[in-house]
């Protein structure tokens, strides 16, 4: 079930992510956007989450602080797919589809992942604290002089 989850998550953030960049993108690049651009968007951003939730499934999330390390592998593997994905079913040209596709996966992906992690991640256990810690004691003591005991005559009195 976290799986589905985890895809549904990855969907969501990367077909706002691309979407935002092709709209952009292909206006500014080629004076219009290319028709039938939300089926492309929903079509390429559901086989990028699809890897991305089969990463996450076999432990290899790819996250801002393991992509260019751990996961060095991966993360070059994502940036061919995500390359493909910008060139062959968004339209770009190549050295378009190479800056913009591996620029928004840098971002995007990291992104994603990190959305993943903080809803699907179990929350942890509260901490019960002993009796003892319960009573609080005041941080700062009266400056003035503290009162004297009673004598014997004053507490016969009381």
């Amino acid at each position: 079930m976290a799986t589905i989850w985890a895809l549904l998550i990855y969907w969501l953030v990367i077909f706002v992510g691309c979407y935002v960049v092709i709209e952009i993108g292909q206006d500014q690049l080629y004076d219009g956007v290319t028709p039938h651009i939300g089926l492309k968007v929903a079509g390429g951003s559901l086989l990028l989450a699809l890897m991305l939730a089969a990463f996450y499934y076999k432990g290899m999330a790819a996250s801002f602080d393991s992509m260019f390390t751990n996961n060095i592998l991966c993360t070059v593997f994502q940036a061919l797919v995500w390359f493909g994905v910008f060139m062959l079913i968004f339209q770009f040209h190549p050295w378009h589809a190479l800056g913009l596709g591996i620029a928004t996966m840098l971002l995007v992906q990291g992104l994603a992942t990190m959305g993943v992690n903080s809803i699907l991640s179990p929350t942890p256990a509260a901490v019960s604290r002993p009796a003892a810690f319960a009573t609080s004691k005041p941080v700062r003591q009266s400056l003035a002089p503290a009162p004297a005991p009673p004598t014997g005559a004053e507490a016969k009195t009381k």
